[in-house]
């Protein structure tokens, strides 16, 4: 049976991915910040791994990675979909963004994913798995008070570049 882990997935698109891929028989490992909306998708698919993990601080990271590898009891992972984020891609006016407010920006999406991605990539190893993150036109095509947002989707794909040619590298 494939197996995923989709942070960001109790509601949105990340839900609707874990959907998806349960109704196509993988089992699913959710993280997620949203305690309520994972109570709720558990309750639907008591199936699932379904951890309240902040992806953008390591030492919950740390702690979902040890749960997940209890769940997978040995197997290797075959789908990371990084999808947590902050979803409200509106700052406001560059000069009145905190930088506390930009970190929480760029935790949620670009940290989230580097350390994730930096987790599983031992399991995805072991099962030639694969790992997607989830950008947005945004990343290079800006609307006004967009800024945190839009550096983030942009610094994702250009990590996602260079994972793909570095984790393609080292898997020969």
């Amino acid at each position: 049976m494939k197996t995923a882990l989709i942070t960001g997935g109790a509601q949105g698109i990340g839900r609707g991915i874990v959907t998806r891929l349960r109704s196509d028989g993988w089992r699913v490992a959710v993280f997620d910040r949203d305690a309520e909306a994972l109570d709720e998708i558990g309750a639907a698919d008591p199936g699932l791994l379904a951890l309240p993990i902040d992806v953008g601080d390591e030492g919950q990271v740390a702690q979902g990675m040890l749960a997940l590898q209890g769940w997978l009891n040995g197997a290797g992972l075959n789908l990371v979909v990084s999808n947590a984020g902050i979803a409200d891609p509106v700052s406001g006016p560059i000069e009145d963004l905190s930088l506390k407010d930009w970190r929480r920006w760029q935790d949620s999406h670009v940290t989230g994913a580097f350390l994730v991605i930096r987790a599983t990539v031992p399991l995805l190893r072991q099962a030639r798995g694969s790992i997607v993150t989830m950008a947005s036109t945004r990343a290079l095509q800006s609307e006004p008070d967009t800024e945190a947002y839009a550096a983030a989707k942009g610094a994702l794909v250009a990590m996602t570049h260079a994972l793909a040619v570095s984790l393609v590298q080292r898997s020969g």
